[in-house]
């Protein structure tokens, strides 16, 4: 059995998988818009918006799509955790997570980690980077 994490933007999601790319160098395995669904998910102005969206970091892979209902995207209740082996990696990492988010705890020395820190990237997803 394999648990995965499905992440449900509001409109932002191919955004988001830029980002992610950027960042983490996260790269879609699969992609398919709701203009290439079934008819009957479509949505007005929803046509390039992402259906689904398979997305590979590392060994580690995300679910990810848009969603018409804007009560269905929002992110709280959970954190994604990435560790680093690599203070500078980690730092980086950070760094690019805040822009444009906002830091909940400063990336810093703990005393179970190297490094530890929570941030809440431009999409609103919570990360707790942690070098061990």
């Amino acid at each position: 059995m394999t648990i995965q994490t499905y992440l449900f933007f509001e409109g932002c999601c191919e955004d988001a998988i830029e980002f992610y790319g950027d960042v983490f160098g996260a790269e879609a395995a699969f992609l398919m818009r709701f203009k290439d669904g079934p008819p009957g998910l479509m949505f007005e102005g929803g046509e390039e918006k992402i259906l689904h969206a398979r997305v590979v970091f590392g060994d580690t892979t995300l679910d990810m799509a848009d969603v018409r209902d804007p009560k269905s995207a929002g992110f709280s209740g959970f954190a994604l955790i990435v560790h680093f082996d690599n203070i500078e990696e980690a730092d980086r990492v950070f760094s690019e997570l805040a822009f444009g988010g906002q830091i909940t705890l400063a990336l810093a020395p703990t005393f179970w980690a190297a490094r530890y820190g929570i941030v809440r990237d431009r999409f609103g997803v919570t990360w707790k980077v942690q070098v061990s």
